[in-house]
């Protein structure tokens, strides 16, 4: 899961020159704000990443209890050394889309605000069910929080699909996926692969152990320049995007 994060923070550094290497059609971008514009490109990457880990990573640790205290640290506020770095939740799903919000047209603005206020309800209802909750503090487990986390997760699932819905509105492509609900053919209606994410999350793990902490902090300029890929054989972020 910290993998995930890594690389979505990572691709937030991805030009938009490069965005539509793929050759498709630029849709409506070109009639939206620079900014929007610019935006969309910097971000879809990434939030296409955390949607993939909401239901390959994050579901599933909310159906098992005893993974409850790893849901708890990603919506915890980082305060290392003073200095407050914000939840992963706050950086993978809440930024990104505040971001892209705001970059945007009235009229989408308010949709896409809209859906994002939604998830924020949704994560704190995911946090207040699941905290206090650890697999070493033997504790009596009320069914009823069980029942609120897996509620709020699809309270999040649907808010990120309105949010998405909007966004493939505004730039005038079908390019974000949006999550499907639970159940025994959602991977194959989501239609993207999960062997995939899982093997992203793998490998970017591995580059970030070989690095340490150094290679953390400066993880979003390597990004950019490509050497992660090449040392690391970290997939071609925009190919994993597309799964072409």
């Amino acid at each position: 899961a910290a993998a995930a994060a890594a690389v979505v923070g990572g691709v937030m550094g991805l030009s938009p020159t490069t965005a539509m290497a793929d050759g498709s059609e630029d849709g409506l971008l070109s009639d939206l704000p620079p900014e929007a514009a610019r935006s969309y490109l910097q971000y879809r990457i990434p939030l296409q990443i955390s949607a993939d880990y909401y239901m390959w990573d994050l579901q599933g640790k909310i159906a098992d209890p005893d993974s409850w205290g790893e849901i708890n640290e990603i919506f915890q506020v980082n305060n290392n050394k003073g200095q407050g770095n914000p939840s992963r939740v706050e950086r993978d799903f809440v930024n990104p889309m505040r971001i892209l919000g705001l970059s945007m047209p009235p009229d989408v603005a308010d949709e896409m605000r809209d859906a994002q206020f939604e998830f924020e309800r949704a994560a704190q209802g995911i946090t207040k069910a699941t905290k206090g909750v650890r697999r070493d503090l033997p504790v009596e487990l009320d069914p009823s929080d069980l029942k609120n986390a897996q509620l709020s997760w699809e309270k999040g699932r649907l808010a990120i699909n309105s949010f998405f819905a909007s966004l493939n509105a505004a730039v005038g492509m079908k390019e974000m996926t949006m999550i499907p609900p639970a159940g025994p053919n959602q991977t194959k209606e989501y239609g993207r692969s999960q062997k995939r994410y899982f093997e992203l999350t793998k490998k970017t793990k591995l580059c970030q152990n070989r690095g340490g902490p150094t290679l953390s902090q400066a993880w979003g300029g390597l990004m950019i320049t490509g050497y992660l890929q090449d040392s690391c054989g970290i997939p071609d972020l925009e190919e994993y995007f597309y799964q072409r």
